[in-house]
């Protein structure tokens, strides 16, 4: 499993936000982008148009 960031906009103080996804894949499915695991289980869905980055983590040396 990967762990994604990503950085969003909300109306609320402070405007710009980030959050740790751990997930398979993502896609854009209408006007939202949904993290899924392998067996499609989705694991956090954000409107599309919030978002400003979305990032890939480096996995961990450490098993």
């Amino acid at each position: 499993m990967d762990t994604y960031t990503v950085e969003y906009t909300a109306p609320k103080t402070p405007p710009l936000r980030e959050r740790k996804v751990k997930a398979d894949d993502y896609a854009v499915k209408g006007d939202f982008v949904d993290f899924t695991t392998l067996d499609g289980a989705k694991v956090f869905s954000i409107r599309a148009d919030v978002i400003v980055t979305i990032t890939k983590e480096a996995p961990s040396p450490l098993p």
